[in-house]
């Protein structure tokens, strides 16, 4: 059994930043699994972000020829351009002008197998940031779910190598629950501390722009709220276990 045992060590409190409003001025990595989620966990705050680290896991597309077609894509390589390209567009509509970019280009739905390339390069990744958020473990997506445990396993590494980790927050995703999904909220961990932010009518503005550039992913993007964005503290996850939502519905069947 994997237990999170990692200690938030930075004496800034990135979660009571957010709280408050304003510019944020401390380095901090989004870690996504998709093109998109970043808009989708932060469109509206990621401007606030002065020194923003933005990693995507995943170029965001499959190897899978029959679903490449099912998008209307020919190959692996023009949709890759494409998500390329709607990413492009919802930073600026964003007004997001990242730090640093990087894209670890693993194709969608292998982060599992690929666990130990991912873990390796976010531990070199995080060395110049004071905190991260990324997915919740929520069994939403199995991309996101890897890189909630590949972030927990490199900030774990990270601290046994140099006696320092940055702090992990989350942003909202989406769940399963009852044969329903639940998007724009966590699932339960009361001993995490959440904030729903109401985003200003710019802020809005901004989120739902960047939105409209995701045009391959419109028939996801519109199940999600543009006016308020979720955080809270990361839980101390069972990596061992399923996500709690699966964990919960396979006992309740």
């Amino acid at each position: 059994m994997v237990r999170s045992e990692v200690k938030d060590l930075m004496t800034a409190d990135l979660f009571d930043q957010l709280a408050a409003g304003g510019p944020i001025r401390m380095p901090v990595a989004i870690v996504v699994a998709h093109p998109d989620d970043e808009t989708i966990g932060a469109g509206g705050t990621l401007a606030r972000f002065l020194d923003l680290t933005l990693i995507h896991v995943t170029d965001g597309a499959s190897e899978d020829p029959v679903e490449l077609r099912r998008l209307g894509f020919p190959t692996r390589e023009s949709y890759i351009a494409a998500r390329k390209q709607e990413l492009d567009l919802a930073l600026t509509a964003a007004c997001v002008s990242p730090t640093r970019r990087l894209c670890y280009g693993i194709p969608d739905r292998q982060t599992t197998d690929r666990l130990d390339e991912i873990v390796g390069r976010l531990v070199v990744d995080f060395m110049s940031v004071d905190a991260v958020i990324t997915h919740p473990y929520e069994g939403g997506h199995l991309d996101h779910d890897a890189c909630a445990r590949a972030c927990h396993l490199a900030r774990s590494r990270l601290l046994e190598l140099t006696g320092r980790a940055p702090t992990c927050l989350e942003f909202s995703s989406y769940y399963h629950v009852d044969g329903y999904v639940r998007t724009g909220s966590f699932w339960p961990a009361p001993e995490s501390a959440e904030l729903e932010i109401t985003l200003a009518a710019s802020a809005a503005r901004r989120r739902d722009l960047a939105f409209r550039c995701f045009t391959s992913q419109s028939g996801n993007m519109r199940y999600f709220s543009v006016l308020t964005e979720c955080f809270r503290r990361r839980p101390d996850y069972d990596f061992g276990q399923e996500p709690p939502p699966v964990h919960w519905a396979r006992g309740h069947r």
